[in-house]
Parts: C-alpha cells; sequence; structure tokens
C-alpha cells in the first residue's frame, strides 16, 4: 500500500510541475494549415530595426503581403486546431507544409523584453474576443497581426503605426492604431502570457531547397490567478501529508 500511495502522490507532483511550466515538449510537429478566419493585405516598413534571428541591429526593407491569425495543429498531441500569430517579418511563409517541427519554445519575454512581453499579453487580453471565433473579419484579424508586429518591433518609447521604427497600412491599419494607442495610456493588468514558437519547415523543393524557411509565431495562453498556484501547492502538500501517514501506519 504504501509503494501504491507514493507512487500516486509522485505522479500528482509531477502533473503539478507541468501545470506551473506549461510548456509543451520540444520537436512537436506543427502544421500551419491557414488563416485562422479573415485576412487582410498590408504593407510593412522596418528602419534601423532589429533581426531577432541573428541579432543584427540596424535593419531596414520594405515588404508587403497577407495579414491575420494562423490555424494551427500540433500534430504530436493532436486536439482541436487553435491560433497563433507570426512575430516573424524576416523569412518568406506558406501554408499547408506538413511535418513542420517546433525546435525552440521561449517566453515572450526571453526574446523581446518583459515589457513588450507583458505588452503583447495585455493587446491579446483587451481584444482577442474580436479574432477568437473563425468568423473574425479581414480589418480585425489584420489589425491585431498589425499590432503584434508593432509591439515587437518598434524601438520608440511608444506605439504607432504612422511613425517610429515600423510603420504599416493597408488592411486594419486603422483598427491597430487606435488599439495601439490604447496601450499606450491603459495599462490595465495582463491576463495572458505570450509564448513564441520557432518553426521550421522540414519540406523540401525538388532542387533540396526547403519550401520555406521558418516562422516564429505567438501563442497565447491564460496567467493562471495566484489562488491557483496556491490551491494546487495545498492540494500537493495534502496529499504528501497522506502519503507519510498511511506510509507511518504501514510500518508499524
Amino acid at each position: 500500500m504504501a509503494v501504491r500511495y507514493k507512487s500516486a502522490s509522485r505522479n500528482m507532483l509531477v502533473a503539478g510541475l507541468a501545470l506551473l511550466a506549461s510548456q509543451s515538449a520540444l520537436a512537436d510537429n506543427i502544421d500551419i494549415q491557414g488563416w485562422w478566419g479573415g485576412a487582410g493585405n498590408v504593407s510593412l516598413t522596418l528602419t534601423n530595426g532589429v533581426n531577432y534571428h541573428t541579432g543584427t541591429t540596424g535593419v531596414s526593407f520594405t515588404e508587403g503581403g497577407g495579414a491575420g491569425g494562423f490555424r494551427t495543429l500540433n500534430a504530436t498531441t493532436g486536439g482541436p486546431t487553435f491560433e497563433s500569430w507570426c512575430v516573424d517579418i524576416f523569412h518568406d511563409f506558406s501554408f499547408g507544409n506538413p511535418g513542420s517541427t517546433v525546435d525552440v519554445k521561449m517566453s515572450a519575454a526571453s526574446i523581446f523584453g518583459t515589457n513588450k512581453a507583458d505588452d503583447l499579453g495585455r493587446l491579446f487580453t483587451r481584444h482577442h474576443t474580436v479574432i477568437d471565433g473563425h468568423t473574425s473579419t479581414s480589418d480585425e484579424s489584420a489589425a491585431f497581426q498589425l499590432a503584434v508586429w508593432e509591439i515587437v518591433n518598434e524601438t520608440g518609447s511608444s506605439y504607432s503605426l504612422l511613425n517610429g521604427a515600423f510603420t504599416a497600412s493597408g488592411t486594419g491599419a486603422g483598427t491597430a492604431q487606435t488599439w495601439l494607442l490604447d496601450l499606450n495610456t491603459n495599462h490595465a493588468a495582463s491576463m495572458y502570457r505570450a509564448d513564441i514558437w520557432s518553426v521550421v519547415n522540414n519540406t523540401s523543393q525538388a532542387n533540396g531547397k526547403p519550401t520555406w524557411g521558418a516562422q516564429d509565431v505567438a501563442v497565447f495562453a491564460p496567467i493562471p490567478e495566484p489562488d491557483t498556484y496556491v490551491m494546487m501547492l495545498a492540494g500537493l502538500g495534502l496529499i504528501g501529508f497522506i502519503t507519510r501517514r498511511r506510509t507511518g501506519s504501514d510500518q508499524s
């Protein structure tokens, strides 16, 4: 009996630590299938920015293309699709290439710093309801994507799509600008955190080159309330207490 209860206690402890870490295993197979809902066309300009892949500063370029959330499936763990958001404006990307692998999963704070990570979480906290559904409009989806890119790439002290290191126009730009100006002044606490998944494509063209290079995406998850941690740790402590009591009874 003592061995059985020790095993149960250990399993609960492992489960509890997994919840605290809330990070998926590395090398999961990820399928980025298409747009989650609506999507728009935008133009981007980065001036004197940062390439987070290489650490190169002073990067400048102009790009255009689609903007919106990605319908994403973790083929390793299975389950329903979920929404992820591009944070990578340095790689070309295309849908429908299964077998892509997440080889790095990191907190947004470890890449972009605490302030930007918190701002990503606050953006999602305040506006995720308009982009959660598959029926989100092109304006809403593109606006959220533009706001994410502005937060990640802006080097100035405030967020704006009209000036600074990162500027953008096109579908959803007006809505994104409104959200960003609100973010500058409204510092309500974030209820979500952003994890960054570095997705590397495993499929190749006939010439052996990858069909696309890589794509770093943001995946948002709720931040557990402090009392949730307290209750979980209290439960683990109670299990440990019961185990010790039962162990003592079996040995007496």
